[in-house]
């Protein structure tokens, strides 16, 4: 009863003792933020740097889309301009001054069976002094149509489209890897947010076992003193309250790396400023089927979409890359009619009437008789065509990795909290009776510090347990790649 009694006492000066380090840790100025996971996961998803960058990523994407899509926008072009000279005559009917303006303005655009269409409407006017023209000054306008169909190179819409679809399944690629990262960041800020709980939770075992090192201590001085005891034994606690001194600076030191790393993932800026975990893990077992996990993760994993849609994008690329080997062997054709008169207004009713006509057709080939530059390419694309077919294949094999170490992880902290709840009580009560068989002067300090290890690494274990569950969760909505913020 008596170790009972003892132990009872070191928990209660425990409990001091953490009282006065958080009031000294506040007299130096360092007031604590309390943190639950929550507020550690959202935090993480608003000011994270690295989810920040993949954002951009889509950013880029989406301006890849633009580009791709301003292809088929329609070109507007405009010219006007006024010239003149003044000669020697070198025969009576050579002009020795005349001036010329002009002005057009035309209109093309390229459509997706590739065919380009081009309307122009020109107006240009001669003043000369030369005797042979029918009248001056000469006025003339006219409107021209023209017509270029591909056929070969870049014919159809599956080659004018190659490049959209490429950026548009690259852009949505970019999207799941956003989500993507962002599942990954909130597992991560739960392990970290975890582990910063198991280190607070550590000192305190560190305390308690240094405590009851103390405790023991002073018991033996006290004896020593009353001498039921030999001077000689009371270096053995005393060295023993020297190493759980240096333990728990060990202890308080984890917690530092332990809230840096939570610091850094959540990109905070009270840097100097400790963070104090609140939420204690939750052991209630959770239901899941291990089949409809793995089907589950395989279908609707971000990283998984997001490798798809890349093989999607290579392969449109491809196809570009594809027609670009091809020789180039366009039809074009054009047709247009103006008017010619000594005023504007007459030159357009000339034009109306379709005085002035014109037309031409025919055939336009060209190939580099070294394809060199679109073999290599192709060569490129294809290769990383064939890249991101092995990343999905080798992305899918490591979905099945996690999924069988998720759900054994999940399996096994169950029943390693079972066995570490089992062992702290029984740890707890061979430490009462070794400190009850000390206070008998049937055990030695030895027994009791030994006992008192014991202790301080069951209940460790057990929080250990607690938070390996707890983390065990968090990499199950990792592997189904789901964000969280409560568990």
């Amino acid at each position: 009863m008596k170790g009972s009694h003892l132990f009872q006492m070191a928990a209660m000066q425990l409990a001091m003792l953490l009282t006065i380090m958080v009031s000294s840790g506040g007299a130096a100025g360092q007031r604590e933020i309390k943190l639950t996971l929550s507020e550690a996961v959202e935090t993480a998803l608003l000011n994270n740097l690295g989810l920040h960058l993949k954002q951009q990523d889509v950013l880029e994407a989406e301006g890849t889309v633009q580009i791709a899509a301003g292809s088929f926008a329609p070109l507007l072009s405009a010219e006007a301009g006024a010239a003149g000279q003044k000669t020697t005559a070198v025969s009576p009917t050579t002009a020795e001054e005349e001036r010329t303006t002009n002005w057009q303005v035309g209109i093309r655009r390229r459509f997706t069976p590739g065919t380009e269409i081009d309307l122009s409407l020109s107006n240009n006017t001669l003043d000369t002094d030369a005797d042979l023209l029918l009248f001056d000054p000469v006025y003339r306008t006219g409107i021209t149509i023209g017509i270029t169909q591909p056929l070969l190179k870049d014919r159809g819409s599956e080659a004018q489209l190659a490049e959209s679809k490429a950026a548009q399944s690259l852009l949505a690629a970019r999207t799941f890897l956003v989500d993507d990262e962002a599942a990954d960041l909130a597992a991560r800020v739960k392990t970290a947010y975890w582990d910063l709980v198991l280190a607070y939770q550590n000192l305190d075992v560190l305390a308690l076992s240094l405590k009851l090192a103390e405790t023991l201590r002073d018991e033996t001085a006290s004896r020593i003193e009353a001498g039921t005891l030999a001077d000689i034994d009371i270096f053995q606690p005393e060295s023993e309250v020297a190493v759980r001194e240096q333990e728990l600076i060990s202890g308080q030191q984890a917690i530092g790396g332990a809230e840096d790393h939570l610091k850094l993932l959540i990109n905070s800026n009270n840097w100097l400023t400790p963070l104090r975990p609140i939420d204690l893990p939750v052991t209630k077992p959770i239901a899941y089927d291990p089949v409809q996990i793995l089907e589950k993760a395989l279908a609707d994993r971000p990283d998984l979409k997001a490798a798809a849609l890349q093989v999607q994008s290579t392969k449109w690329q491809l196809k570009k890359a594809e027609n670009e080997l091809l020789p180039a062997l366009d039809l074009f054709g054009s047709a247009g009619f103006g008017g010619t008169a000594d005023s504007y207004g007459r030159a357009i009713d000339s034009s109306l009437d379709a005085d002035d006509h014109q037309w031409q057709v025919g055939l336009r080939f060209s190939h580099p008789l070294d394809n060199t530059l679109a073999e290599g390419r192709y060569r490129q694309v294809n290769a990383r065509h064939t890249k991101n077919q092995s990343t999905l294949e080798m992305i899918k094999q490591e979905v099945r990795r996690q999924a069988r170490a998720t759900i054994r992880d999940l399996d096994l902290s169950l029943k390693t909290i079972e066995a570490a709840n089992k062992t702290t009580l029984a740890r707890q009560k061979s430490l009462e009776a070794e400190q009850a068989k000390f206070d008998a002067g049937r055990a030695t300090t030895f027994d009791v510090l030994v006992a008192q290890q014991a202790y301080s690494r069951a209940l460790s274990a057990e929080n250990e347990a607690k938070v390996t569950y707890a983390q065990a969760v968090a990499a199950l909505d990792r592997l189904l790649g789901v964000v969280t913020v409560d568990r």
